[in-house]
């Protein structure tokens, strides 16, 4: 069973579903969002006097099992998923309150590898470069 966490809250997984630019892909983990960068604005004295908000930071790192991952890498162009050109990843999942929610997320593979443990089926966590984490864009 994954788990998908969405600006720091974690849901459940048994209403989750993802594709990989419209394909169907088993995800064992799922955490995106965006952080903004905050500054303190001072003028005379020691307390700030206003705040400012400034740019938007996306964040994303996907798990994914080795046989959903080693077809991908097999198509990719040298056999790296890393040449592999930015992607959307759309994630579906029911919330809390039993209503579903569809996020978009652009990217693409900032690492590869191997995770192999003594459990059963190997999976790895990818982290990602992401380039747009677009949330509730049908809610």
């Amino acid at each position: 069973m994954g788990q998908i966490t969405r600006n720091g809250k974690a849901y459940d997984s048994v209403d989750f579903m993802a594709t990989l630019n419209g394909v169907p892909i088993e995800v064992t983990t799922a955490t995106y969002g965006n952080e903004q960068e905050h500054q303190l604005n001072w003028t005379l004295g020691q307390k700030p006097s206003s705040w400012s908000a400034g740019k938007r930071t996306p964040s994303c790192t996907l798990g994914f099992m080795m046989h959903d991952i080693v077809p991908i890498e097999l198509a990719a162009q040298g056999g790296s998923i890393l040449y592999l050109k930015p992607f959307w990843v759309i994630m579906t999942f029911t919330n809390e309150f039993n209503i579903i929610v569809v996020d978009k997320v652009l990217v693409k593979f900032q690492n590869e590898g191997r995770e192999v443990t003594g459990e059963m089926g190997l999976k790895k966590e990818y982290t990602m470069f992401a380039l747009d984490v677009k949330l509730n864009v049908a809610a």
